[in-house]
């Protein structure tokens, strides 16, 4: 009776051990459910308070090309500041928190205060405040459900795939078998014919969170496509942070479609 039941609490041992085992070479990964898959995703994403990084941003489009510096700073859920740069002098600067957007522009002494619409504007699709965080940071755009999605194994990464009873939506995600962050996540409005494609690469921990060392985002539609490449040096994260923004009295200001 002995001898079974310290052979019955090692087997249970052993078993729960082998039930949580992390993989270190990709080429092991397993399929495991739509559900696991949400629930590490969830748990691994950006847990700081604050981060900082300078950007090297490089925008290429239908009709122009540019290249500019951008030094980020986000207090989790609150704000997202950005100042612009090219040739080392400030152009322009973005403050952005859940209710509006503010931005103003040097070069024309214009400014705009509003609503989310002016990131379709800029990006070709209209994100709020959670999206565009979640973007920059690596975490999936939208809130996941694991009723939603089916899971896959494709290029060494776990896919989730958005069932097909959504007529106008496809949404997948590609996520890291190590931290669970997105590798690549794709939203396409199939009736539209748009799409949205943001892939990340070379991921650091930093204070327990796991940054991108890059983005790719890729946007195409039936008037608009265009990419934006992202490389984020000096990232910090847990550190205190300003927001420093006062729109000049002497800029006026503009509104969409102007």
């Amino acid at each position: 009776m002995k001898t079974t039941f310290f052979a019955s609490i090692l087997f249970l041992f052993l078993t729960a051990c082998g039930s949580t085992k992390t993989i270190t070479n990709r080429d092991d990964i397993k399929l495991i459910s739509a559900k696991k898959i949400i629930k590490q995703h969830n748990k691994n994403q950006f847990n700081g308070n604050t981060l900082s990084s300078n950007l090297k941003v490089r925008f290429e489009g239908t009709e122009k090309s540019q290249s500019l510096s951008v030094s980020l700073r986000i207090q989790k859920d609150e704000k997202i500041w950005m100042s612009f740069s090219v040739f080392g002098f400030t152009v322009a600067k973005a403050l952005i928190t859940p209710e509006e957007v503010q931005f103003y522009n040097k070069m024309n002494k214009t400014y705009f205060i509003g609503d989310f619409a002016i990131t379709k504007e800029i990006l070709g699709a209209e994100l709020n405040f959670s999206m565009l965080q979640n973007l920059l940071l690596g975490d999936a755009i939208v809130p996941l459900k694991s009723k939603e999605y089916t899971a896959n194994i494709e290029d060494k990464a776990h896919l989730l795939s958005l069932k097909k009873e959504n007529g106008l939506l496809d949404m997948r995600y590609w996520m890291h078998p190590f931290h669970y962050k997105v590798e690549k996540q794709e939203i396409k409005h199939l009736e539209k014919q748009e799409s949205i494609s943001i892939a990340y690469r070379n991921y650091k921990a930093y204070n327990n969170s796991e940054i991108p060392g890059s983005m790719e985002l890729v946007l195409k539609g039936t008037n608009k496509n265009a990419s934006i490449a992202l490389a984020y040096k000096s990232i910090k994260v847990g550190t205190e942070i300003s927001f420093p923004f006062s729109i000049p009295s002497d800029y006026k200001r503009t509104f969409l479609n102007e």
